[in-house]
């Protein structure tokens, strides 16, 4: 099934000055999105690759790109995907800068051009609009917390739907914006109104964007710690435990459980898939 993102992410690309803001798409092609002979064929170097990565300066651009970006993907098996935050080019550059005189100094000559310029877009960058991504997998969406009772300890299960997920992002971005309230002075109140009118509201704000498994939420950050008591789920990595599960009279078993959190500061969403 075809997944075309390009509309939906449109709406929400936030362009201030088309000499410093780049957001960054990347065309993929994964082991996993292959068939096994197709897989062979191409042996393992070509298996997993990026084809071809897009600097896009403006919502015109991407426009532009829109169907040779969808072309790369049918034609190479791949997928493309968005980094959310915009990238300051400026920034950026200098970065290319110091990696190029690095490579310099320790002789590696061998280095490809190409290498060098999407490390110095692609690693962590400050940026003027952070974005979240909440990866919702149709198979990650339990949540499991542990009860201490009489007996021991057990653990109970809640299974998470994705809109019980926003509203309790929306809820946590509610909650900054009344204390950011609180603690303005009145001369810094009648600006932060008047930034408000410009801004979307909070529901507009935080988005959903499909994938091939289920769906990413999009959203400006909240306060963690205060989020994670009300949902376990939301952080980055992976955890693993073990739950103790009786299976007779004086008999138990252990249960090992992988989690995976749904959390990435700063990531990549789908924008099409063939």
């Amino acid at each position: 099934m075809e997944i075309d993102n390009f509309d939906i992410i449109r709406q929400h690309l936030d362009f201030v000055d088309t000499k410093l803001d780049r957001y960054i798409v990347h065309i993929l092609r994964r082991p996993k999105d292959l068939t096994p002979e197709y897989k062979n064929a191409l042996g393992a170097n070509e298996s997993q690759r990026l084809i071809k990565t897009y600097y896009v300066d403006s919502i015109e651009y991407l426009d532009r790109k829109r169907e040779a970006i969808k072309e790369l993907c049918r034609a190479n098996n791949a997928r493309a995907y968005i980094i959310v935050q915009p990238k300051d080019n400026f920034e950026c550059l200098l970065n290319l800068g110091q990696k190029i005189l690095e490579t310099i100094q320790n002789k590696n000559y061998s280095v490809k051009p190409e290498h060098l310029i999407r490390q110095s877009y692609c690693e962590w960058h400050k940026t003027r609009k952070k974005q979240w991504i909440l990866d919702l997998d149709e198979g990650e969406m339990v949540e499991y917390k542990k009860q201490v009772n009489f007996g021991g300890s057990s653990y109970w299960t809640k299974t998470w739907t994705v809109e019980e997920v926003k509203a309790l992002v929306i809820e946590q971005l509610r909650k900054i914006q009344e204390l950011n309230k609180k603690s303005k002075s009145k001369k810094e109140k009648d600006k932060k109104k008047e930034k408000d009118k410009q801004e979307p509201k909070l529901e507009d704000q935080v988005y959903e964007v499909k994938t091939r498994h289920g769906i990413h939420i999009i959203t400006p950050p909240f306060n963690l710690m205060e989020a994670q008591e009300k949902c376990n789920l939301i952080f980055e990595g992976q955890k693993t435990f073990e739950e103790r599960k009786d299976v007779g009279p004086g008999e138990y078993e252990y249960i090992k459980h992988k989690l995976t959190g749904w959390l990435h500061k700063d990531g990549m969403t789908l924008l099409f898939c063939p």
